[in-house]
């Protein structure tokens, strides 16, 4: 890993993310490259025109002075290289073509708890873990980083849907030679089916160098089956694959309403799929 993209709005959420981002690319030698976007103006007379205008530019002009602040501050006693943009456009586009233009390995975003705030900078990072071509790592707030000894990866073991794109996952793994611990949740009703053990040999097989168990529990909600297993079983990250149908899609989609990136209480992996 050489790039993590950390898009910030200058909250105390995204700072923290920034911050985690920069622990993490102390152990891997990597550059942070911060971006800041700020949303095009909407014109609604020709007579506002000038005055939107002055105040977009003053928006920009603000928001280079605040980015200077915190590559200083991030770099401040560290060695590693960060840099920061901030440039206007649409949210999402913008910070895709950033991660692609810049070769970015990774993306690190904050979020905060349900309710516990009216900034869309939390919609833009749920919506980034759906569209991104890249892994996205989501960091609630307050989280402070530590080493990532033992990591839960929740699959659904199907056949059908493999890991998808690991060489991140496994760079990480191996940098600080976790634990990782692999995780189904499958409904009280129905058993592992022929699909699943064929999925849990794949992986067995794709993780075979690398220190895993495998845990089955049964519940009817997958979202709280997950909490309750990291209630038991402490662990650093929580990883998951954003695959077509498949778990992520069950719990980011309109009946779950992204509850498990509000509620976790630890970093959350997402990786995309091949």
């Amino acid at each position: 890993m050489k790039n993590i993209l950390v898009p910030i709005d200058f909250s105390e959420t995204s700072y923290n993310a920034a911050k985690y981002a920069v622990s993490l690319a102390q152990s891997f030698d990597a550059n942070i490259i911060l971006i800041n976007v700020v949303a095009l103006p909407v014109m609604i007379d020709d007579s506002v025109l000038a005055s939107v205008m002055i105040t977009q530019a003053e928006i920009i002009d603000n928001n280079k002075k605040l980015m200077k602040n915190v590559v200083e501050a991030l770099s401040k006693d560290h060695s590693l290289k960060v840099k920061g943009f901030v440039t206007e456009g649409q949210t999402f586009e913008s910070i895709l073509n950033f991660a692609e233009d810049l070769h970015a390995d990774l993306i690190t975003m904050g979020m905060k708890g349900r309710g516990k705030s009216n900034s869309p900078f939390g919609s833009t990072t749920t919506t980034m873990m759906r569209v991104s071509h890249l892994p996205v790592f989501v960091i609630p707030e307050n989280v402070v980083f530590k080493p990532i000894n033992t990591i839960t990866f929740a699959s659904d073991f199907d056949a059908d849907k493999p890991m998808g794109n690991t060489i991140f996952f496994q760079e990480l793994v191996e940098k600080y030679n976790s634990f990782i611990q692999i995780l189904k949740v499958q409904k009280n009703e129905y058993a592992m089916t022929s699909g699943d053990v064929s999925g849990k040999m794949e992986t067995d097989l794709l993780l075979s160098k690398l220190k895993h168990r495998f845990f089955v529990i049964e519940n009817k909600d997958v979202e709280r089956g997950i909490h309750e297993f990291l209630a038991s079983n402490p662990t650093d990250i929580l990883v998951m694959v954003a695959h077509k149908h498949s778990l992520l899609k069950r719990i980011f989609g309109t009946v779950h309403t992204k509850e498990m990136s509000y509620q976790t209480k630890i970093p959350l992996l997402i990786l995309q799929d091949e």
